[in-house]
């Protein structure tokens, strides 16, 4: 019987170690995918606002964005949810769009239709 229980205590404790690599490895992911680097990921379980939410733990992850500023805010993550971010997402999308002319004079990003620059009134060359 005390075996037993002993054996159900190490067990939960190795999942529960588990679930930790799977959290961090989920939230770099998610901070990479968005053109970020991870400084650190500190597991919380006392975070503010979220405490005795069911089957979440709860992380302070500071990261640096893609224009090299550092962030430090707290996510929550299980399983089966993702990341939620507590001030929401930091990293800016990536641009749907991408411009392919450009201004001679300025480099001013320009519609194909645009007859001159706006940035600079450098004259456009038809294409």
């Amino acid at each position: 019987m005390g075996s037993t229980i002993l054996l159900a205590i190490v067990v939960a404790l190795a999942i529960r170690v588990a679930m930790h690599f799977f959290d961090k490895a989920r939230i770099k992911n998610e901070v990479e995918a968005k053109g970020g680097r991870i400084v650190s990921i500190n597991w919380n379980p006392f975070e503010r606002g979220w405490f005795f939410e069911r089957n979440e733990r709860h992380y302070n992850v500071t990261y640096e964005d893609r224009s090299g500023a550092t962030i430090s805010t707290s996510c929550k993550t299980s399983l089966f949810t993702g990341v939620y971010w507590a001030d929401g997402p930091k990293i800016d999308e990536p641009p749907r769009i991408i411009p392919r002319h450009r201004c001679a004079k300025c480099g001013y990003a320009i519609n194909s239709e645009w007859r001159a620059c706006p940035n600079c009134g450098h004259a456009l060359s038809a294409a």
